[in-house]
């Protein structure tokens, strides 16, 4: 808790001749089974992030799979802490879509929370930076077999991240369903169905594209990336 404490003053220095060893040493934290060690490790590690910014990179592969397990603790409080240094490190440490291409083993994790939670994670992402940080084509398969997860909660979570997804980058989604990912006809039938209910209730973003395209795009281009890519650009720059 003291360090916790010292941390939390901007002012205090971070003085530490072995930053790798001191977080090292934090991994057994945010795995403990006692909630409150847990959390205090978790804590720990967003201030390094806030203090260190890019240069924690070095030590992202030292705790992405402790705090990947702790987005499925039993506690809200401890998956809320693990999705903070999550947010935290896209927002001063790694690229959104380089650090989704880290965690996709959480989208078949055993544990169901977690499968939930990276999902959320997902539709938190793409409204605070934007759908044109995600290569949203290479993720769409994942959240796709979720939809046929064996947990209700994932699947509901999976079809609302298609449908944030679509709000977001538009008709392209539409077309990439239909054309390229060979769904049932009962699902793709609900997945447009809630499609046409954003679309009509006046709900989707300004990066969405709202009328089909009829082209394809260029060898090794995706339509959905490349709508969401001109829209990015078409926008006012507001994404770091």
């Amino acid at each position: 808790v003291n360090i916790v404490n010292y941390l939390k003053d901007e002012n205090n220095p971070l003085d530490c001749e072995d930053i790798g060893g001191f977080i090292d040493g934090l991994v057994p934290w945010m795995q403990s089974s006692n909630f409150k060690v847990s959390q205090n490790g978790l804590d720990i590690v967003g201030f390094f992030i806030d203090r260190l910014a890019s240069e924690f990179k070095p030590y992202l592969n030292t705790i992405l799979i402790s705090v990947l397990d702790r987005l499925g603790d039993t506690r809200q409080e401890v998956r809320d802490k693990a999705n903070i240094v999550l947010c935290k490190l896209m927002d001063a440490t790694v690229q959104p879509q380089a650090l989704f291409e880290k965690i996709t083993s959480a989208f078949s994790h055993k544990n169901s929370r977690v499968r939930v939670e990276v999902l959320l994670l997902l539709q938190n992402t793409l409204n605070a930076h934007g759908a044109g940080q995600l290569t949203v084509s290479k993720l769409i398969p994942h959240i796709l077999t979720s939809t046929s997860d064996p947990q209700s909660a994932v699947r509901d979570a999976a079809v609302e991240t298609l449908v944030e997804i679509y709000r977001h980058v538009g008709e392209k989604v539409r077309m990439d369903l239909q054309r390229k990912q060979n769904l049932p006809a009962n699902k793709l039938a609900n997945l447009m169905a809630k499609f046409d209910d954003v679309k009509n209730g006046g709900n989707m973003m300004p990066t969405a594209t709202l009328a089909m395209g009829t082209m394809e795009g260029p060898e090794g281009d995706d339509d959905t990336d490349r709508g969401v890519m001109k829209s990015a650009k078409s926008r006012s720059s507001s994404v770091p």
